[in-house]
């Protein structure tokens, strides 16, 4: 008996990781890759604070997670990518840019946003 319960659990354990397997890969879910690294820069960068820092929880994080974050932000996409063609809107929060990827030479509209705003 404790074999097929064993076989049980080991299914619920397999589909709960095959779930979070899905939200991690679906572009539109709020846990998919980049709003992952998104979370983890942004939490490098909020608690990169001396008073923030002197919290042990905190310290650890920022020891675990510091590098990890410089090299997420080194490695993604970012503006320095694209060479801008021209404007072609403006709006209240940013403006929207024709732009061209340095390494592929495709031509995209970019949306920059202020995020003061």
């Amino acid at each position: 008996m404790g074999g097929e319960m064993d076989g049980i659990k080991d299914e619920d354990r397999k589909r709960r990781l095959r779930l979070l397997e899905e939200k991690i890969q679906d572009p539109r879910s709020i846990a998919n890759v980049d709003c992952l690294l998104d979370t983890v820069q942004a939490l490098v960068a909020d608690c990169d604070h001396p008073a923030v820092k002197r919290m042990k929880n905190v310290e650890a994080y920022m020891n675990r997670y510091d590098s990890l974050a410089s090299d997420i932000f080194r490695l993604r996409m970012k503006n320095d990518d694209f060479t801008l063609i021209k404007v072609i809107g403006r709006g209240a929060f940013g403006e929207v840019q024709l732009v061209r990827n340095k390494s592929t030479n495709k031509v995209y509209a970019m949306k920059l946003l202020s995020k003061f705003e």
